[in-house]
């Protein structure tokens, strides 16, 4: 039986006439926490977009579920993915609760039930803290991890995540980092986050991979790209830890 959440087969990705994604091949299991790592420009966001649907013509294959992920955004989302983007994009006019009981109602399938609240509240603990402000009282930051909560909520079975430590306060990467890390064992959700912050990659993912210009130049496990000083140094411009 093929356990796999999400299956790319050399996907090519284009931004008008400018190409991004050039073959890419991703198979993520379920439970599996996979995080892609490159520099600015590398293609990270653009390879969640793909998934999507989103803002790019693409080519090749992509399976969601074991079956092809077509049709527009929404269409893909109900099926169980969540998605949250660097641009946060919760209701400014709404307090963090209204924001969070939307993300509850539409979590309702047939064959998932929605996160419940306290379980939101003990996964993000800031959530107690936020709960009743209006999204436009919130810093970029709390913006951020209500979005994450928000789609936590809706309980995908597939989560893509876009740089989601970005513009956060490190108390609240610490939070989020455990829930992250929790995800897969609490709720089986399969998880496929862009990501810069190492740290954060390196205690919440199983595999890394690397692109470069829209490439994927290094695939490996965490404690295998952990040891590997030359791909960081190449790729991350970083050097041993």
């Amino acid at each position: 039986m093929n356990d796999s959440v999400l299956t790319l087969q050399r996907v090519d990705a284009s931004y008008g006439p400018a190409q991004a994604l050039f073959g890419i091949d991703l198979d993520l299991a379920q439970g599996e926490t996979i995080a892609l790592l490159g520099r600015n420009g590398a293609g990270k966001t653009t390879t969640l977009r793909a998934v999507m649907n989103l803002m790019v013509r693409r080519t090749g294959r992509i399976d969601v579920f074991g079956s092809p992920a077509k049709g527009p955004a929404d269409a893909i989302a109900r099926r169980g993915v969540g998605w949250v983007p660097d641009d946060r994009r919760i209701f400014p006019t709404l307090t963090v609760r209204e924001n969070l009981r939307l993300a509850q109602r539409a979590g309702r399938s047939k064959d998932r039930a929605p996160v419940s609240f306290d379980e939101v509240l003990e996964i993000l603990p800031i959530m107690k803290r936020l709960i009743d402000r209006r999204g436009s009282a919130l810093s970029g930051g709390e913006q951020q991890a209500v979005a994450i909560a928000r789609a936590i909520m809706a309980r995908p079975r597939l989560l893509l995540l876009d740089e989601p430590t970005e513009g956060l306060a490190p108390v609240i990467v610490d939070e989020l980092e455990q829930a992250v890390a929790d995800l897969p064992g609490r709720f089986g959700m399969s998880i496929l986050l862009a990501e810069q912050n190492l740290r954060f990659v390196q205690r919440t993912a199983r595999r890394v991979i690397v692109l470069e210009t829209g490439r994927l130049v290094y695939s490996g496990t965490v404690e295998e790209f952990a040891a590997n000083d030359d791909v960081r140094e190449r790729y991350l411009a970083i050097g041993a830890a």
